[in-house]
Order: structure tokens, then sequence, then C-alpha cells
């Protein structure tokens, strides 16, 4: 009894009465034979097993009874595999019926239907159709088995599954790739995007190649070098590389007996134009796919048109005369002779000369030249001589060409004459100072002292030049050259010294002081300022010590940091000039502690002091730490405490010794007494005993306090103070570093030696 809630279900139907539905056992069923799709995913056939094994199968195969022509063999196959025959035949859903048998299913849903072979074949290859993961070379593997098999064509094959012609043919042709490019498409090291241009490709070796060139990797810039050729690419090669336009032919397209086994070229299979739905991508219908039989034909024809010649007693000119003649490849022109089939040649623009004297040609009697190309040896050029071509074209009736053949000659004449002209004057300019210079690299052998001279201040002004602005003022303000166009300023001292290399080496050196610690660790095996330290060395400065000033001044600026109050450094320039910075008188009642409290910054003592400790640790343990201490005394105090961020002293530049001052001046040297202003203005000690003055050398690295008699422009401020030697400026000057405002870098100002003392 039924409801109206139950579902009215039919029965299925007999055999022989339609399609039946039934849980047929796995191995009762045999593959197809016909079946298009090759290639089962392992991975993929594992997770439909997984997931057939948890929920089973949700849509049912289709399958034919086994074909009687297939009943022997799968007998045979049963009896060696001692199990039952299969009664079934697989048409659609192997992927399926394999998972259940790695998933251990015993039955499998199907739809049971009678087929005939050409019905069952065509439901494989739509069906395969309709799934997004069957490849290109099986579906057209399917199209080529459905119409052999039903005897239809391309045309047809597409109004049966609903696709344009362009798409079958296109399928079709992947067919052509040769078996390396099957594989490599069915390994997925080919795109289908890639393979269709090679596929087009007629000859097979030519195929291999482009295909060695499509899956090799070509070096991309952010991929190590794996990627390979994008499918726009692979069809540009094979355009430019493996296809060549009919209209360059120098033979003739219609000549069917040039080559017998290729025919005329308009009518070639080969051609773009003979299967236009191949070839969207190409501009052209006359281009010719089939690169080696295009090149038989050009050498037919150069055989041919070298025999005419010879019949005909035609002067050929080939080898070295010919390359003399013809020396560039690209404008194709014929040195002294006028082409017979280049419109650039003719008197009449988009006309031969053989057009316009064909007739006149013939019968003349004038036999032109055969000129063999020498950049393309397939190639004959007919050319006559410009007498021959005027000739030729009084006899063809072309007066007017034949004025304008004159004056072209007469203007090839002059423009000729003029080229002449110019390069022999390109030749002679350039010749003399090629002697010129071969000339001067002799001398260099032995070279004079003005030889020298010379080529130290060249090569130092280019130096300068190639400073940066910031370099050019270090440098300036280390040589007191002032701050007005400093690379100016090197450069005209490179001529006013007597010995400008030095200065040379001291540019160098200064370009080589930087420090890049991401360099030395990715390179620690690289030099350390090499040009700085060979410097440093021929100059005999003393970079250890150097080394050990800069930690001993570090350390003494941590410990003031954390104790202000008991540093008693002077104040610096601007403090002394007044808070506006403009020249007022500092009140001397402040102490230090107060000064420092003003000039303080927002960073905590501590924090400062813990900062610079980290970077001491930081430095490398080049001097030993008791080094600075020993120089300067049990208590390090802040001389030059900012000497780390300023330039090192970078050689010992002699510049021409100053005039000797008048003894009444300031800056007289030895046992004088300062007089005038400066004798009244010393204290008692100094005007009752003789002041010593010291070197340069002795100066370096040590503190020095400023006397009285320096009252040149900007040093009178620093009467009283004191400061650390850091450079020598001269034969009798030297460069003093003072403390500069808190988060200042230190300032340094040049001193004669007369007008500094050693402190006490």
């Amino acid at each position: 009894m039924t409801d109206a809630h139950d579902t009215i279900t039919h029965a299925i139907p007999a055999a022989g009465a339609g399609a039946g539905f039934a849980h047929l056992p796995v191995l009762s069923i045999a593959r197809s034979l016909t079946n298009p799709r090759k290639h089962f995913d392992p991975v993929f056939l594992q997770e439909l097993a997984d997931s057939i094994k948890a929920t089973g199968v949700h849509q049912p195969i289709l399958v034919r009874p086994l074909p009687a022509h297939r009943v022997a063999d799968e007998q045979a196959w049963a009896k060696t595999e001692k199990r039952e025959r299969a009664q079934y035949e697989l048409i659609a859903g192997e992927h399926r019926w394999r998972a259940c048998q790695m998933a251990g299913m015993a039955e499998i849903p199907a739809m049971i239907r009678d087929m005939t072979d050409a019905e069952a074949l065509e439901a494989q290859v739509i069906e395969n159709l309709q799934r997004k993961d069957v490849s290109e070379l099986e579906e057209a593997e399917g199209f080529q088995v459905l119409m052999q098999h039903q005897g239809i064509s391309a045309d047809q094959m597409g109004a049966k599954i609903g696709k344009s012609r362009a798409y079958v043919y296109g399928r079709l042709k992947i067919l052509d790739l040769c078996e390396e490019g099957r594989q490599a498409l069915r390994e997925g090291k080919l795109d289908y995007s890639c393979g269709l241009p090679i596929a087009r490709i007629p000859n097979e070796q030519l195929q291999l190649k482009a295909l060695q060139r499509a899956i090799a990797p070509h070096g991309g810039w952010n991929d190590g070098g794996r990627s390979r050729m994008s499918a726009r690419e692979v069809q540009y090669m094979c355009q430019s590389e493996f296809m060549t336009k009919l209209e360059y032919a120098r033979f003739d397209r219609e000549d069917a007996t040039l080559c017998a086994t290729a025919g005329a070229c308009s009518t070639c299979p080969n051609r773009t134009g003979a299967n236009p739905d191949l070839f969207t991508d190409v501009d052209s219908a006359d281009v010719c796919t089939n690169p080696p039989c295009f090149k038989a034909k050009e050498e037919a024809h150069a055989v041919r048109v070298r025999k005419q010649a010879q019949d005909m007693g035609c002067e050929i000119i080939d080898g070295r005369a010919a390359k003399e003649l013809v020396p560039s490849a690209y404008s194709g022109g014929v040195t002294g002779y006028l082409r017979l089939d280049s419109p650039s040649d003719s008197p009449v623009k988009g006309k031969t000369l053989r057009k316009l004297t064909h007739k006149a040609l013939e019968e003349s009697g004038i036999k032109p030249t055969m000129v063999v190309n020498p950049h393309d040896e397939k190639e004959l050029i007919a050319v006559v001589t410009p007498n021959q071509a005027e000739e030729l074209l009084k006899m063809a009736g072309k007066a007017e060409a034949h004025k304008q053949l004159l004056a072209d000659n007469e203007r090839d004449a002059k423009q000729n004459e003029q080229n002449q002209k110019k390069q022999a004057e390109e030749t002679y300019e350039r010749d003399w100072r090629t002697e010129v210079a071969r000339q001067i690299a002799v001398h260099t052998k032995e070279p004079s002292d003005a030889c020298l001279v010379t080529a130290a201040r060249m090569v130092t002004q280019h130096l300068a030049t190639s400073l940066n602005g910031e370099y050019a003022k270090e440098l300036c303000k280390m040589l007191e050259l002032g701050k007005v166009a400093p690379k100016d300023a090197i450069r005209d001292l490179a001529n006013d010294w007597a010995h400008p290399i030095a200065l040379a080496g001291a540019i160098l050196a200064l370009r080589d002081k930087h420090y890049s610690p991401w360099y030395y660790e990715h390179n620690p095996s690289a030099p350390r300022n090499p040009e700085l330290m060979a410097m440093a060395e021929a100059c005999g400065v003393d970079v250890e010590a150097i080394k050990a000033q800069v930690k001993a001044n570090m350390r003494a600026a941590a410990k003031q940091s954390a104790n202000p109050a008991e540093g008693d450094t002077p104040l610096p320039p601007a403090a002394r000039a007044g808070a506006d910075g403009k020249g007022g008188k500092a009140k001397k009642s402040k102490n230090p502690a107060a000064r420092a409290a003003e000039d303080a910054e927002k960073l905590s003592s501590a924090a400062a002091t813990a900062g610079i400790a980290a970077a001491l640790q930081s430095l490398s343990g080049d001097a030993a730490p008791g080094a600075a201490e020993a120089a300067l005394g049990d208590e390090a105090v802040p001389v030059a405490a900012a000497a780390a961020q300023a330039p090192a002293p970078l050689v010992t530049l002699k510049r021409p010794k100053p005039t000797a001052p008048a003894a009444d001046t300031p800056a007289s040297g030895g046992q004088q007494e300062p007089a005038g202003d400066a004798q009244d203005s010393a204290d008692a000690k100094t005007a009752t005993a003789p002041k010593q003055v010291y070197t340069p050398e002795e100066l370096l690295a040590n503190r020095v306090t400023v006397l009285p008699n320096a009252t040149g422009r900007g040093k009178k401020i620093y009467i009283g103070d004191e400061g650390t030697v850091v450079a020598i400026m001269g034969d009798a000057a030297v460069d003093v570093s003072f403390p500069g405002p808190k988060g200042c870098k230190p300032v340094r100002v040049a001193f004669h030696v007369t007008e500094l003392e050693l402190a006490e």
C-alpha cells in the first residue's frame, strides 16, 4: 500500500529495454581501451579513495555489457589472474572505479547501458570535455580517435561538441608535436600555449631545437634561474627564428619548378594562408613555416642565376673584391655601381632601373655585372655602372630620368668628395693626438721633475673634483682654506704646493676613512681602510696612540656625564660668547657644574653613562685598557672629549714655509718676547721668564693652553682655554680641538706654535 507521502519510483528496466542501474562488483568491470584520458594523478586518486571510504560513491559510473570482441581477451586475462571474467566495460568514471579499488570497496553504483563502439567512444570524448582537469593533449587524442572512427571533419566535430573550428584545429595541431614535446606536456614542463607554436613547425629537428630553448631555465632575476620562457616569448621565438616572410624571397614564389618536391609557395600547405584558423596570431598569410624548404629554394635560385649570368657572359665578382664593393650588410649599396633591382638606386621613386630600362637592357647588349653578396652568398646583386645606366635611360626615352640621374651622380660625387675631406680631417685630428699621447707614455719611463709635478697636480685636481661636498668642506676646514667653493680651493691648493701628490694621498685617505660594520661583518677578510692605513704609516702617524687617546677621552666623557659637578672643563666658545652666541661676555661667576646643568640634554646622566659604557665595551681591544690612563694620569680628564666624532689627522702635509714674522709681531718665533699689548697682558710668570716654543710634533695629541699673544681673528676668545692638539697643519701650525656644547661636535681652531704652551 502507498499513501500520499510515498515516492513513486520506476523499476530498473530489463536488459535491452534501456538504461539500468545496479550496484556492481568492482572486479566485474574492465577498463575501456578507448578512454581518451591516459594520465591519472595518484594524489587525487588517494584523496578520492579516502572520501569514498568515508562517505561512499555519490555519482554512479557508466558501463556497458562487455562487447563480444573483448570476451576472449578478457577470459584469458581472468584465467591468468585467477578471477572471474569481467561482465562489463567501463565507459565513464574511471577515477571513481580506481579509487574504489584503492579504498577496498566491493561494489560500486553503475549505470548500465547498451552502446555500440562508436556511441561509447563519443560518450567518452564528450564526457571528458566536461571535466576541467582533462589535458589539451588528451582532448586532442580523443578528437582524433572520434573523427577517424566516425569519419567526420573538424567542422563536424566542432558542431558535435559545441566548439569553434579554430578550437578543434588548435587541439588537433598539438598532435603534430614531436614525442619529446608530448612527454614534456604530460610532465607539466611545457604548457599547451607554449607547445602549440612549436607544433606548427613542420620540421622535427627544428621542433626539438625550439623545445629545448622553451623548457630550459633562462635566469629569472628573482627565482634563482628556474623560470622558463613565457607563451609570448615562445611565440615570438618561433615566428622570428622558424618562420620567414615570403615577401623577402629573392625567387619567384609562383615557380613550381625551382624545387620539384616543394612546388609553388602559393599552394604550399606550410604557408600560413593555407590554414588561417591555425595561425590567427600571425599578421600575414604569406609566411613560410618551413625554413629548410625556403633556404633550399634560395640556394636553387642562386645557382640558377649564376648559371644564367655565366651563359650570358656576365662578369661575376665575388670573394674579397665583392667585400670591398659591399662593405656593409645593412645598406646593401655597391660602391661605384647602381643596383638594377633596388629602388634606392633608381632616379624614379618607387621603380627600379630594371623596370625603367627593361627593353633597352635587352636591345643594348649591355650585360649587368653580378656581385656575390659577401654577407649572404646566396644573393647575387645585378649592377651596372653609372655610365651604363645613363645610356640605358637614353635608349629607353627616359629623358627626365636621365637628367635626374646626372644630377644624382653629380650630387653623389660632391658628397663623396665632402666625405673624403671630412674623413681626412678626422684622421688627422685623431692621429696627431694619438701620437702625442704615445710620446707622453714613453716619456713616463724616465720622467722629469716637471712631468712628475704636473701629473701629481692633475691627479690631485681630478681627485678633488670627485670629492663629495661634505668631504670637500671637511678637508678645507682641516687645511684652513676657507668656506667658499671648497673644491675650487683644493684645486688651487694643488697648483700652489710644491708636492701636490701628498695632497692627493690626503684626499684618498679622507675618502677611505669610512667605518662600515655591515660590510666587515659580511666580508671578515676584507682589508680595513687600506688607503688610510697606508698613508698613516708613510706619514709616521701613530694609529695605536690615537686609538688609545680616543678611548681615554670617551672614558673621561662618560665619567663627567655621570658626575657633572666633578668636571672642570672650560666653557665652549659658544657659552663664553654669551647665550645669544654673538660675542657677549659670559658671566664668570657660574661654576662648571652650573654650566653643565644648563647645557645638559634631556637624556639622564645614568642613561648617557650606560650608553657610552656599552660603546666602549664594543670597541676592539687593539690597545691595552691601561694605555689611555697611563697617558692621561690616574684621573682621566675630557681632553677633546669629542675627538672620536672629529676626523682624525690624515697626514702631515708640508706647505711652503710662511714668511718669517717681524720681531715685534705676535707670531715671531724663537726666544723673542711678545711686544705691545701682548706683553702688557701677559702674567708675571710670562713676563719674567722666556717662553719655551714647542715643535708641532711635540704638541700633537697633548693638552695645550692658549697664550695671550693669540690675537688673530677668531682666536682671541680662546685665550687661557685648554684644548687638545689633533693635527699638524704645517711646519709651525697645529689644529687644536676644544669641547663643544652638549650634543655638538668639538670646535677646531688652528694656532701658531708660539701661541700655545703645554698645559700643566
